[in-house]
């Protein structure tokens, strides 16, 4: 006699050979040492086909993989009706739900609706995806559901996280952090403006989970019902150690040096005051995505070409974000930096979606250098009739 157990591990297979397997999702630990949930999805590896697994933990994230056959078989049993009492099975045609009551009796409840697509099974989304749907902290963040499926109206969000976390991986590589020397000391990052936290617990789970580095992050955010509801859910996550917020200005921030410094979305003037801030505190990596351009917009009064070009007031403010961003790179530069600006993610999601990244030069700049740099910022201050940019002027106090 088939029982539900043998019924379900048939469709789960038939799944896979037909092609329509989306995911499989083990729940309900019998075991105290075993993961919250277990979420799998098809990977092609160089050995073969997989089922790449994603073992959640309280404070951790562990992925394995099983090839397909008896690997995946023998891995299976040990966690269906054993380790776990419920398996869900999804595919594009239904969903399949196993649960085992106390006694070890399963039942199978089928529900048949029409889903997304299947998934590519190559093993690089792992890559372009390092924050995968199941992660509990988007759950706490309310980006995702118990099941760990990203809500629709929080697809734009989850794109920006996965982008955020590819482009720090990169930078910190870039800037010789992502790998300290010393083995005991936790990398350092301020992230000015944290607000909600989305990117601040999306930076700590690429570094501390998925790469495994020691970090201390503080999050600092004027609005403390925000860090409060931060501090709550990084407690939940047993992150509490590694990641804090404070309610303060960032104006006041004085805990001394720091690897990294980060503002994003600061809002006009609050971004060169970050800047200063990672200037002042050692920062060999600061990065900043900058939100309105109030400062500079006031004071530009173009000469020649440009005052006619800019009569209309929407060709000013899109050239005062420009000049603003472009003198905060010089400066930048002047101070230290190599420098770069690119687009953070799509225009179509955001038009505030320019990043400044500045990394620390491990050489002094020459007189030369120097002399160019300040040749450049003052040209461009006196196109636009611009007396001072706030940033400068932080420099200069």
């Amino acid at each position: 006699m088939k029982t539900a157990t043998n019924e379900f591990n048939e469709l789960l297979q038939s799944s896979i050979n037909a092609g329509n397997f989306i995911k499989l999702t083990l729940s309900k630990p019998a075991k105290a040492d075993a993961a919250q949930n277990v979420y799998g999805r098809l990977v092609q590896l160089k050995k073969g086909t997989a089922l790449c697994c994603t073992l959640r933990y309280a404070s951790k994230d562990i992925t394995q993989n099983y090839l397909l056959g008896v690997e995946l078989e023998t891995q299976l049993k040990d966690w269906i009706g054993k380790d776990y009492k419920i398996a869900t099975l999804i595919t594009t045609e239904e969903e399949v739900a196993l649960q085992f009551n106390k006694k070890g009796v399963a039942q199978m409840r089928r529900k048949g609706q029409e889903r997304k697509a299947v998934e590519p099974k190559a093993h690089n989304k792992e890559k372009q995806y390092t924050i995968t749907e199941e992660s509990r902290f988007l759950q706490l963040l309310g980006i995702s559901s118990t099941e760990g499926r990203v809500f629709g109206e929080q697809q734009e969000k989850f794109r920006q996280i996965n982008k955020y976390a590819e482009l720090m991986r990169s930078l910190l590589e870039q800037s010789g952090l992502a790998n300290p020397t010393a083995a005991d000391k936790p990398l350092r990052i301020v992230d000015m403006g944290s607000g909600k936290g989305y990117l601040t617990f999306a930076l700590y789970s690429l570094l501390q989970q998925h790469l495994s580095q020691k970090v201390a992050i503080l999050g600092v955010e004027l609005r403390s019902e925000l860090c409060d509801f931060c501090n709550e859910q990084a407690r939940s996550l047993g992150w509490q150690e590694g990641l804090r917020f404070e309610a303060m200005d960032i104006l006041n921030y004085n805990e001394g040096d720091i690897d990294v410094l980060i503002a994003l979305h600061a809002c006009d003037i609050a971004t060169d005051i970050a800047i200063v801030q990672g200037i002042r505190n050692g920062a060999n990596l600061i990065v900043v995505a900058p939100c309105c351009h109030k400062q500079i917009r006031q004071a530009m009064k173009p000469k020649g070409p440009w005052a006619e070009i800019l009569k209309q007031g929407i060709m000013l403010e899109r050239q005062a974000e420009l000049l603003t961003d472009a003198l905060r790179a010089l400066l930048l530069q002047r101070e230290g930096y190599k420098t770069k600006v690119f687009e953070f993610i799509s225009a179509a999601d955001t038009p505030k979606n320019i990043m400044i990244a500045g990394i620390k030069n491990k050489q002094t700049l020459s007189e030369a250098e120097l002399a160019t740099l300040n040749r450049d910022i003052a040209t461009l201050k006196a196109d636009f009739g611009i007396t001072e940019h706030y940033l400068e002027k932080l420099l200069q106090g």
